[in-house]
């Protein structure tokens, strides 16, 4: 996950930063494999009333193969499933790519966090309502 966090962002997570996300109890962390190796990953969080989407990369091999809906519809699943009302999350704005998925599933920008990045882009937040 490491790897594929340094090659699709600019500022990654590191190891500690994931191994820490397997302790906490609202943390959920889904991997997404093609022929056993790591494609793409997910760090899920349950806070009822919502879900938030913490993280969520595919490697560069494997996108538009369809691991992103893949990852997408199991945070969506989980959600439902322990309950929550609503997910969200935070996407560069520049990242249109993403945008596009995530308004594919139902999420709508509800906000905008200035300067989020520490390039200054804005984020957007979205949500979907379960």
């Amino acid at each position: 996950m490491v790897k594929i966090e340094r090659k699709v962002f600019k500022r990654p997570w590191g190891f500690d930063a994931f191994f820490g996300e397997m302790f906490k109890s609202f943390s959920r962390v889904y991997v997404a494999e093609v022929e056993g190796k790591i494609a793409g990953y997910i760090v899920l969080w349950i806070l009822p009333p919502e879900g938030y989407i913490a993280n969520v990369a595919v490697s560069p091999d494997y996108q538009g193969k369809g691991v992103g809906k893949a990852l997408l519809k199991k945070a969506i699943s989980v959600c439902e499933e322990e309950g929550v009302n609503s997910i969200c999350l935070e996407v560069r704005r520049s990242n249109q790519t993403a945008i596009s998925l995530y308004k594919k599933f139902g999420f709508e920008v509800v906000g905008i966090r200035k300067a989020m990045y520490h390039d200054g882009e804005d984020g957007l937040v979205m949500e979907k309502l379960l």
